[in-house]
Order: structure tokens, then C-alpha cells, then sequence
């Protein structure tokens, strides 16, 4: 993978390499991993049905593996809206949940390319 590009998309790429212990092969896979990943949709899905726990839950693993593989934007928003649902406030979440689902669709062509 190139380095730079993750680097140029926002990929915190030596923090999230120094968790997995300098292991670059395995970060590398977890990041290719992570194209295929769904919690995006899920959390879209229940936020149509208004299911707020499902929502929570779905987004709140996202920020994990965001946080775990150094992707600091995904982090943040999704740090956000685990936040608002925490304390039960919905009020602008729709349009949280774009970004979020923006960014994850962005990081996703990134690391195709990477």
C-alpha cells in the first residue's frame, strides 16, 4: 500500500501502525478489511427504522475499528453521533449520518487505491 496516499486521505497511518506493533503486513490487511465492512449501512438501516439502540451499536463499532486503524475523521464523526445517541438527542443525526456514511465511502476508494 502507499503510504502517502493514506497519509494524504487522512489516515493517521503511524499511530494506527504502532498499535498493531509495527506489524505493517497485518495494519495493511485490517485496512483492506475494512472495504467490505457494513456498519455504515447498518446504522443507516436503523436509523430509517429508527431503531436508535441498533444505530448505536452499529456506529459505535465503527468508531473502533476508525479509531483502531487511524482514521481520524471517521473517528470523530462517529464519536459525534455515539454522543447525541448516548444522551438521547436526534436533532441533526440524518445529516451526521451522511458524513459518516461520505466519509467511510471516501476511505473505502482510498484504500483501493492505495
Amino acid at each position: 500500500m502507499d503510504k502517502q496516499k493514506l497519509l494524504a486521505a487522512g489516515i493517521d497511518y503511524d499511530a494506527a501502525l504502532a498499535r498493531f506493533v509495527g506489524k505493517r503486513a497485518i495494519y495493511e490487511k485490517y485496512l483492506e478489511k475494512f472495504i467490505e465492512d457494513e456498519h455504515d449501512g447498518d446504522a443507516a438501516t436503523a436509523y430509517e427504522s429508527q431503531d436508535f439502540a441498533e444505530m448505536l451499536k452499529q456506529v459505535h463499532a465503527l468508531k473502533g475499528i476508525a479509531g483502531t486503524l487511524g482514521m481520524t475523521e471517521l473517528y470523530e464523526v462517529s464519536a459525534e453521533i455515539v454522543r447525541d445517541l448516548r444522551s438521547s438527542n436526534t436533532y441533526g443525526l440524518g445529516d451526521k449520518l451522511a458524513r459518516l456514511q461520505e466519509e467511510c465511502s471516501r476511505l473505502k476508494e482510498v484504500i483501493k487505491m492505495a
